[in-house]
């Protein structure tokens, strides 16, 4: 039913402007209409829901992370192809702090970019996402657990030189309180590369775009 669809794209929606709230600190990264790359995933997250009826199916990302990875922030510059790392990330024992380590990283190698630079550098994003369900009080879809993306945080390295020397990158990002208290969420570990193209007044300078960003880990309970 077209009423039925509408509600569950509003869904949808909402669930998708909070996920890319959640990564705010690395919008500059992502391609400008990645919402809908988002939308998209949460379609497939949705389709995932067997015991709610159509029109009030849970995008239920805490029991289906996996459809994370199909999200494409930089349709220009896909993660996937700019980075070439290996990143082993980890959430700790008392659910606050996520340590990305990228052992081995060639950067001359690693990074693949059509254009020249001199420097670069790691972000780390760690974000609490939440299921979004129908709230049988009033209809409406929301989160199951209100305001998570406000809780995100985030780690930034320091500007490294594109050589050909291996670098052991270890970076961690540590949340206020613990994470996963609560059922129905997920801690959703994303990193970004940022490229400097150029120098302004002797230091490394980023150009809007010059980067991308993908999702690399999930964590639920």
């Amino acid at each position: 039913m077209p009423g039925e669809c509408a509600h569950e794209l509003g869904g949808r929606s909402k669930w998708a402007s909070n996920l890319k709230s959640s990564f705010s600190d690395v919008s500059h990264l992502m391609y400008q209409r990645c919402f809908n790359k988002i939308v998209a995933a949460g379609n497939q997250i949705q389709k995932q829901d067997d015991v709610n009826p159509h029109g009030l199916k849970t995008i239920g990302v805490s029991t289906n992370p996996e459809g994370l990875y199909e999200i494409d922030f930089n349709q220009r510059f896909p993660f996937r192809n700019v980075f070439k790392g290996n990143p082993v990330i980890d959430l700790s024992p008392d659910k606050k702090t996520v340590t990305v380590s990228i052992p081995g990283f060639i950067p001359s190698k690693d990074i693949n970019w059509g254009l020249k630079f001199g420097y670069f550098r790691f972000y780390v994003v760690a974000a609490q996402v939440s299921d979004m369900a129908v709230n049988p009080e009033n209809g409406k879809y929301e989160p199951v657990v209100e305001r998570l993306e406000t809780l995100s945080v985030c780690t930034v390295s320091k500007w490294l030189p594109r050589n050909s020397l291996p670098v052991d990158a270890i970076l961690q990002t540590t949340f206020e309180q613990p994470a996963l208290t609560s059922t129905g969420t997920v801690v959703v570990v994303a990193l970004g590369v940022e490229l400097s193209t150029a120098l302004q007044q002797g230091q490394p300078y980023a150009a809007p775009q010059s980067g991308s960003m993908g999702i690399v880990a999930w964590f639920t309970e």
